[in-house]
């Protein structure tokens, strides 16, 4: 919304057109409120604790304080409700409207550079690839609108903004394409999940000798409880459950079935997703949605393990089996 608002003005701007519409939504600054909403959507994708504090609300004052003060202004000499009498007005103002100018180049760019240290530089188990072209085409789009931004500050010239906000159309386009996406998705992996929780089927391990009791619980945390089902499931968490140390429990994994850890989940994990290709009931599904619920955090994860676990894609896979 903020920014059809934004790409509205500066349409009019374009054309040499100021309606009463305009005036009015230009009362509000609204370049100092997308980046906070930008910087607050990126945090969140991340899951950053610093979204659910009180403090992240502080990043709505400057749009706030500077969108009062330009009220105040604009009711004196754009609407003439009243008119304000003070030394050095008209310097004031001017100098009120630099300093707008400077900021709405530096606050964007100082919340995207913050979020990079998040999106790109700190280690998370959540898929964020998406989230990163999202960062990289706004912040494109961001230096373009400085170069623009820069030419009216230093010259006070005016550029067409016609190119701008393509690009920003195409991106808006592309994440409405993304959401949409995503929501299916979300929803298919909802609808197997109700799917899978009905199973029962029986699951043995892939061992060579008899098993030690820990990788009997283990199989009937598997078998009931479905853990390898959960995308962040580690081995400090399955020995945790266990009681023992994830050091032994790597060690009896690897004694009695022959894997690592990861292969031995993956290996359910894959056995699953073929019992699902098999089943009818999935047909309506695709594959990936298939995948992650089983539990791969992503496509490349799923379709490497399961190569590796079968020799072939799951798409060759299914081929072959219908």
């Amino acid at each position: 919304m903020v920014l059809s608002i934004i790409g509205m003005n500066n349409w009019f701007w374009d054309l040499g057109r100021n309606p009463i519409i305009i005036s009015i939504l230009d009362l509000f600054l609204w370049q100092f409120l997308y980046p906070v909403t930008l910087f607050v959507f990126f945090l969140k994708k991340v899951k950053h604790p610093f979204v659910e504090t009180k403090k992240s609300t502080l990043l709505y004052i400057p749009f706030v304080i500077l969108s009062v003060v330009n009220i105040l202004i604009s009711l004196d000499t754009i609407f003439s409700v009243y008119e304000m009498i003070f030394l050095y007005k008209e310097e004031v103002i001017f100098y009120f409207y630099k300093i707008v100018s400077i900021s709405s180049i530096v606050f964007p760019v100082v919340l995207m550079l913050f979020s990079a240290k998040y999106i790109f530089y700190t280690k998370t188990k959540i898929a964020i690839k998406w989230i990163k072209w999202i960062w990289i085409f706004i912040s494109f789009l961001e230096l373009y609108g400085i170069v623009l931004e820069g030419q009216r500050f230093l010259y006070g010239s005016k550029m067409s903004l016609t190119f701008l906000w393509i690009a920003v159309s195409v991106f808006m386009y592309w994440l409405i394409y993304k959401g949409l996406y995503q929501f299916k998705l979300s929803n298919e992996q909802y609808e197997v999940r109700q799917l899978l929780n009905r199973s029962t089927k029986d699951i043995r391990p892939p061992i060579k000798k008899d098993t030690n009791p820990y990788i009997d619980q283990l199989m009937t945390l598997i078998q009931q409880e479905h853990i390898h089902h959960n995308p962040d499931l580690s081995r400090d968490l399955v020995a945790k459950r266990l009681g023992i140390s994830s050091g032994y429990l790597s060690q009896q994994i690897n004694t009695n079935c022959d894997m690592n850890f990861s292969e031995f989940i993956n290996h359910y994990r894959v056995n699953d997703i073929k019992q699902m290709i098999l089943d009818p009931e999935f047909d309506k599904y695709s594959l990936l949605a298939i995948g992650m619920e089983a539990g791969f955090k992503s496509k490349t994860t799923f379709y490497t393990a399961f190569k590796k676990e079968t020799g072939m894609s799951p798409n060759t896979f299914k081929k072959e089996q219908k």
